[in-house]
């Protein structure tokens, strides 16, 4: 059952189907990018992830102002609490 050979062929045959698989993903990936750039939906500069919460944050505020639901952050969810909830 676990001679060289069928071990051998287990390993090669994992390693070529994750191959395969990284290959299309990646292609999916890329055309995904591709599009987004042309529609201009890609950012073209680089930004870190603080600078992404305060945009996030600022849009949500802008949003809530204006009076229109924008989509809730995950990470900010309902589960989470603060201690001025807790004391009223």
């Amino acid at each position: 059952m676990n001679n060289p050979k069928s071990m051998v062929l287990g390993w090669v045959s994992l390693i070529a189907v994750a191959g395969v698989s990284f290959y299309f993903a990646k292609q999916n990936i890329n055309e995904r990018r591709r599009q987004q750039d042309i529609a201009g939906e890609r950012p073209s500069v680089k930004i870190d992830w603080k600078e992404r919460i305060a945009r996030d944050e600022a849009q949500t505020e802008q949003a809530s102002r204006e009076g229109l639901h924008s989509r809730p952050n995950p990470v900010r969810g309902s589960l989470i609490s603060s201690s001025k909830d807790d004391a009223t």
